[in-house]
């Protein structure tokens, strides 16, 4: 628990710069609202890209390629470059591979983009049926498309139904968000909190069997920070800046990195005593209030 002696410091933005070597930042709650910019987002990665200072963008969200969310946040004002963006949709490539079913057909949930993830990273995307017997893997990719109190059900007689045969699927959501800001004071469920509701669900049937378990890829996960760490290895003193303790947080911890909570998304602060009591593994190391003080 965190003690009285350990809580963490409130920075500036100025802090922020001249304090790392390399930042990463969460997008949702972070950058953007949601929809758009947070105010002095846009400076701020300004400041960065004149000063040459490595930053990257590190998303949960699998819904759009990276081309999509380029054109989006340049068209924003964002000075952003490929390179710099970092998607849980393209950590599958890896989970596929690891799992020794690259190559082979996927049910897909969701719909455009989403769905393309699969295809690039080697598998062959195919729709939701229960009655699947040919698919290796089920991935939650999106969650637009659908009428979901039915395919809910379509998933979890999927699984049951493979499972009982003795030949389950092997489940993966990229982004394990269970919710998410949606544009100013609005909130949203996202694809993590559904594997999170059919891994309940099968468990009444199957217990703690970890075929019924979802393979998490995005933050808080370590697939996203190897990623993360890997495109700045070179970099010195590196922080992560998120908006949620159990995701951005947590997986800056534990990776090593040196955790910035900002006060503009999922989680509210009023001051470093708030966290008193709190797990070490999802106390922030730093606090920011917003990107323009």
């Amino acid at each position: 628990m965190t003690s009285l002696s350990n809580l963490p410091t409130v920075i500036s933005v100025d802090e922020l710069v001249e304090e790392f070597d390399a930042i990463a930042f969460d997008s949702y709650g972070v950058l953007v609202d949601g929809v758009d910019p947070l105010p002095g987002a846009i400076e701020l990665i300004e400041r960065l890209s004149e000063s040459g200072k490595p930053w990257v963008l590190a998303t949960n969200d699998a819904s759009r390629m990276n081309p999509s969310r380029l054109a989006v946040m340049q068209n924003q004002g964002f000075p952003i470059h490929d390179d710099q963006i970092i998607s849980a949709g393209s950590l599958l490539r890896e989970f596929f591979e690891d799992r020794g079913i690259a190559g082979s057909p996927c049910i897909a949930t969701g719909s455009g983009e989403a769905v393309e993830f699969v295809r690039l990273a080697g598998c062959d995307p195919v729709p939701l049926t229960s009655t699947d017997d040919d698919a290796a893997s089920l991935v939650i990719a999106g969650i637009t498309g659908y009428d979901w109190f039915e395919a809910t059900s379509e998933m979890l007689t999927l699984i049951f139904r493979r499972m009982d045969a003795g030949n389950p699927l092997h489940l993966a959501v990229p982004n394990p968000d269970v919710l998410y800001p949606d544009g100013g004071d609005r909130f949203a469920i996202g694809p993590g909190g559904l594997a999170e509701m059919l891994e309940v669900a099968a468990s009444r049937r199957f217990g703690d069997d970890p075929a019924i378990k979802f393979a998490k890829l995005g933050k808080p996960y370590e697939p996203m920070f190897n990623a993360i760490k890997g495109r700045l290895a070179d970099h010195g003193k590196v922080a992560f800046v998120g908006d949620q303790l159990q995701t951005d947080i947590a997986g800056a911890n534990t990776a090593g990195l040196d955790s910035v909570l900002m006060g503009t998304g999922i989680t509210s602060w009023s001051s470093p005593c708030d966290f008193a009591g709190m797990p070490e593994s999802l106390t922030p190391k730093f606090l920011l209030e917003s990107m323009v003080r």
